[in-house]
């Protein structure tokens, strides 16, 4: 298995004024984008996703003129003479049977505070609109089996002088992530890259918000091989409607 970034446990730091630049130019995209006319991306039976919105059934499961009237309603002041800014977006990843994967991200100024930035990935069951987990999906053998062979966990305990054999659990390897790597690894935050239906094997891409630095944050992913459960083997074989990169997003596959 193998990290999707070049990664180090060491962090670089990142220069303000980079960051700065990057965020005024993000800045300035997000308006433009946010001008443009939404329209459909994918669409069937009662599951519709355009550029800045998703319904199931009638019902919203995320819109960005929602959120951004939530955010200026919060933050609306009586005289501020700093300026408020806000952008939020939605990026379709992954649908297999009635698991969507979907990524968003925000970028923000409120008040007189810096601009800065979050981002995640979230997959959740259709049929209830309730996030699902990797656990939910995939045997706890292969799961545990693909993190223990991951590269840069390896590099990661043995840096904290951890015996990877000792961890037993997913629950255990999240409480090892989170503080060796100063990372949250949320048990809902991953997306289907492939399918191979020989071996019943799927390549998916477990994704961590990863703070750099001043506000702002980066999307850090670990791919690793997993096996759908028996149940869910057929789901995987004929209902897989599209994969990591079927859509403009900010993964790399």
């Amino acid at each position: 298995m193998h990290t999707i970034h070049t990664l180090k446990i060491r962090r670089k730091r990142y220069s303000l004024v980079v960051i700065g630049i990057l965020f005024s130019i993000v800045s300035l995209s997000a308006q433009k984008i946010s001008a443009q006319v939404d329209s459909v991306l994918f669409e069937v039976n009662n599951f519709k996703i355009t550029t800045k919105k998703a319904t199931v059934m009638g019902a919203v499961l995320y819109d960005t003129k929602t959120d951004s009237i939530n955010f200026f309603t919060k933050n609306k002041l009586e005289s501020n003479k700093c300026e408020v800014f806000y952008y939020s977006y939605y990026n379709p990843l992954s649908l297999v049977g009635p698991f969507y994967s979907y990524e968003y991200g925000v970028n923000s100024r409120e008040a007189c505070g810096p601009m800065g930035n979050s981002l995640g990935v979230v997959t959740l069951d259709l049929r209830t609109m309730q996030n699902v987990t990797l656990q939910d999906i995939f045997t706890k053998e292969s799961l545990l089996k693909a993190l223990k062979n991951d590269s840069w966990i390896k590099e990661l305990a043995q840096l904290n002088n951890i015996t990877i054999s000792e961890i037993k659990t997913y629950k255990a390897f999240l409480y090892f992530l989170s503080e060796a790597a100063s990372m949250q690894f949320l048990t809902h935050s991953f997306t289907v890259l492939d399918y191979n239906s020989a071996t019943n094997e799927a390549q998916v891409r477990f994704v961590a918000q990863e703070y750099i630095g001043y506000d702002h944050n980066k999307h850090f992913q670990l791919g690793l091989t997993l096996e759908p459960k028996e149940d869910l083997k057929e789901v995987f074989k004929s209902q897989i409607d599209f994969k990591l990169g079927a859509y403009k997003n900010g993964l790399i596959k």
